[in-house]
């Protein structure tokens, strides 16, 4: 399956809205989900799930593997 997330932004406390990016994962994922979205700069990045079953992405993704079970609940922000 594939899904578009927000990554969490620590500076600002809250997930940005605005850009989605798409990722691949095996997990029966559900918008709102909080996980671990692997970045080349940072391989435990925070994000949340926006959309899921997206149409597969013209490009290879990351995957998605685990849930971010940590951190402090944070609100979304806009950008």
């Amino acid at each position: 399956m594939y899904v578009s997330v927000f990554y969490h932004d620590e500076a600002a406390g809250g997930y940005k809205v605005g850009r989605a990016y798409a990722y691949s994962t095996p997990l029966a994922l559900q918008p709102g989900d909080k996980v671990i979205a692997p970045t080349v700069k940072n391989p435990e990045q925070r994000a949340i799930v926006a959309e899921i079953d997206i149409p597969e992405p013209p490009f290879e993704c990351r995957v998605i593997g685990r849930y971010d079970d940590g951190g402090e609940t944070a609100e979304v922000t806009s950008v």
